[in-house]
């Protein structure tokens, strides 16, 4: 074991736990993926499927290859539920969370600056009370859009390549260098940046809050290079993957989500 590895194995697993599954949300796949539901290949890169993402209103979650798959995000807590439901005369995905955490994730291999628009709907059907995402023992929101992206850890400080490490040895997944939400908040103001009680690698974006807006579908679109930039100092590299986590793990309530389509743009759409 070397200095970093010895250093990182005394850092406290639970707190490791608390950010890993947001980290490692779009690495992570299910352990036991029900038929036509999820997958745990990859699609290449350069391949089409690495540059779309598998929409929601086309009735099933995966094609071929290519799709959505579940992220177990924390070893001892329960999973938030996650189908595709009718709504209005087409498919959108329902998220269930009961003093659950866990979320769905996508793989993509894109170069953000290709496609910067990020489009999507969701639909809450209340907010969680005491939740707040800048404190961690009540981080829980039911709805968050969630991006993961590539770059070089070399590049990372001493403190943040340590606590990868860790994440490594403890999940054998590789952390990606950077991961943006775009979140919907009790407390925060839209537009406020959030950053992670435990790295800096994981930053949040408040798209919504309070109960404004409940049990009505809302329709957001946002500029990924910009709201990266403006997060973490730097411009993007490549994403990697999107996903989706409702979770009330923390506040021990119940949350339901309904989220619509998530589409990558061209600034020109």
């Amino acid at each position: 074991m070397n200095y970093i590895q010895r250093a990182v194995a005394q850092a406290p697993i639970r707190a490791l736990m608390a950010i890993t599954g947001f980290a490692l949300l779009g690495l992570m796949g299910c352990a036991t993926p029900a038929p036509d539901r999820s997958t745990h290949a990859a699609p290449a890169a350069g391949t089409q499927e690495a540059l779309q993402i598998r929409p929601f209103s086309s009735g099933k979650l995966v094609n071929g290859t290519g799709g959505w798959s579940n992220g177990a995000l924390h070893p001892t807590k329960p999973a938030t539920r996650y189908r595709l439901v009718e709504q209005d005369g087409t498919y959108v995905l329902e998220a269930h969370a009961d003093s659950s955490v866990s979320g769905l994730m996508h793989p993509i291999r894109l170069d953000p600056q290709r496609k910067p628009l990020i489009e999507w709907r969701w639909r809450v059907d209340a907010t969680l009370e005491g939740a707040d995402i800048g404190e961690r023992h009540a981080d829980d929101s039911p709805a968050r859009i969630v991006l993961s992206f590539d770059g070089d850890p070399s590049a990372l400080s001493l403190k943040e390549q340590m606590f990868a490490e860790r994440v490594k040895l403890i999940t054998g997944q590789d952390m990606p260098y950077a991961t943006l939400m775009y979140v919907w908040d009790n407390q925060r103001a839209p537009e406020t940046v959030t950053p992670n009680a435990h790295t800096s690698r994981v930053r949040k974006i408040v798209v919504q809050s309070g109960s404004d807006g409940v049990r009505s579908w809302k329709v957001y679109r946002r500029d990924i290079v910009a709201d990266f930039t403006r997060a973490f100092g730097e411009p993007p590299g490549k994403l990697i993957a999107v996903g989706v986590m409702t979770d009330s793990d923390n506040t021990k309530q119940k949350a339901r989500c309904l989220y619509g389509d998530i589409r990558l743009l061209e600034r020109s759409q």
